[in-house]
């Protein structure tokens, strides 16, 4: 059976992570496109982000969490790596990337 979203055509998919990947030829190169979901993440973490309580005390949070591929391809694994403490900062102090919080506040 071959499964096709518009031009693509499905090449793998993983039923334990749900990831997909996708395949297209374009008439000179392969092209490859790897879909992963992300919704049961973006719930959890609005979840505990909810419940979480306002006051910052203590010595360790829990302030995000990112799928790896996004961890990666934003650089911020590479930063993280070199104590880039600023990047990892302005990252996860960015509107743009709220899904991925568990925490309210600023770091």
């Amino acid at each position: 059976m071959i499964i096709r979203d518009g031009e693509w055509t499905l090449f793998d998919h993983d039923m334990t992570t749900g990831r997909s990947v996708w395949h297209y030829f374009d008439g000179e190169k392969d092209v490859f496109r790897v879909d992963y979901p992300i919704t049961n993440i973006v719930n959890q973490n609005q979840a505990v982000r909810n419940e979480a309580s306002r006051a910052w005390s203590g010595d360790w949070h829990r302030v995000a969490s990112i799928p790896l591929n996004i961890a990666y391809d934003s650089g911020l694994v590479q930063a993280h790596t070199e104590a880039n403490d600023r990047y990892v900062k302005r990252f996860l102090n960015s509107s743009d990337n709220r899904a991925w919080r568990t925490k309210e506040g600023h770091l």
